[in-house]
């Protein structure tokens, strides 16, 4: 499973370092789902559309730290992560750490993003030293 954790590692890598659009679109599920902070779901379409509306830009993101990645099976793996983020929201400048859940789902012999629910930007990265 070492080579089938550098893909998934690489794919969250990749989707931090990213503007999303192309990224997603070849590298997510026709059925992807993200969950926002609100509780809220949108779809791939959706998830683009709000990452290229003009209310949210960019700064940077990358990953932190990896709290846990099992695989499910050959086809089915989960990834918990501390995602750092700069971006502007409506004007309003947000440094975030959020915690995020993301499900991968191997169709055709290529891992792609499931789901992905995304907690508030006021994760504590400390707590997960259990």
């Amino acid at each position: 499973m070492l080579n089938e954790e550098r893909i998934i590692t690489e794919l969250l890598d990749n989707f931090a370092a990213n503007n999303y659009g192309d990224f997603l679109i070849n590298n997510a599920t026709e059925d992807f789902l993200f969950i926002r902070p609100s509780g809220n779901p949108i779809d791939i379409m959706g998830f683009i559309e709000m990452k290229t509306s003009g209310d949210l830009v960019d700064g940077y993101s990358d990953i932190i730290k990896i709290h846990k990645l099992e695989f499910f099976s050959s086809d089915v793996s989960i990834c918990v992560f501390t995602l750092r983020s700069s971006f502007v929201y409506k004007g309003v400048q947000n440094s975030d750490l959020a915690t995020v859940t993301a499900i991968f789902k191997k169709i055709k012999n290529q891992w792609k993003f499931f789901l992905m629910q995304r907690s508030s930007g006021d994760s504590d990265p400390s707590l997960w030293n259990l």
